[in-house]
């Protein structure tokens, strides 16, 4: 029931195969792109947004590309979702709409309102870790190296 983008979805799958390949070294965002089976530019977006909140560094040049700038315990799912949707503060946010008639007296937000934080605290205790540590020796999600 909980609306995550595409774009999210892609990010948490770009995010695992760069943590769980064998090479540590840097990636190129053209093979994490074909490996999630997307296009080099909307790949680029994705990084450079994850790069713009610190959950990935990059570097330019022959050797360079993508890396996991913090461990996988450190990212969580709602890290990613605020990096890649940064305007994003609320799962349901109808209410916070530029052409929202109701605004701050919002019946729906006032509604969802707890159910908002409950999602935020779980996607906030969900880390990358504990993802790839449920899905074991099946992340058939990627091509084999």
């Amino acid at each position: 029931m909980i609306d995550i983008s595409k774009s999210v979805g892609y990010a948490i799958h770009a995010l695992i195969y760069i943590a769980t390949r064998k090479n540590k070294d840097f990636v190129r965002a053209s093979e994490v792109a074909r490996e999630c089976g997307l296009s080099i530019s909307y790949m680029m977006k994705i990084l450079q947004a994850l790069r713009r909140a610190g959950i990935v560094d990059s570097a330019i040049g022959v050797k360079g590309g993508y890396v996991l700038a913090r461990p996988l315990r450190d990212i969580t799912l709602y890290d990613i979702i605020v990096a890649i949707e940064p305007s994003r503060d609320e799962i349901c946010y109808l209410s916070t709409t530029v052409n929202c008639r109701f605004k701050k007296n919002c019946l729906v937000r006032s509604l969802f309102g707890e159910v908002n934080e409950k999602i935020k605290a779980y996607l906030e205790s969900v880390n990358l870790q504990a993802v790839v540590n449920s899905i074991g020796d099946k992340i058939c999600i990627f091509s084999p190296d």
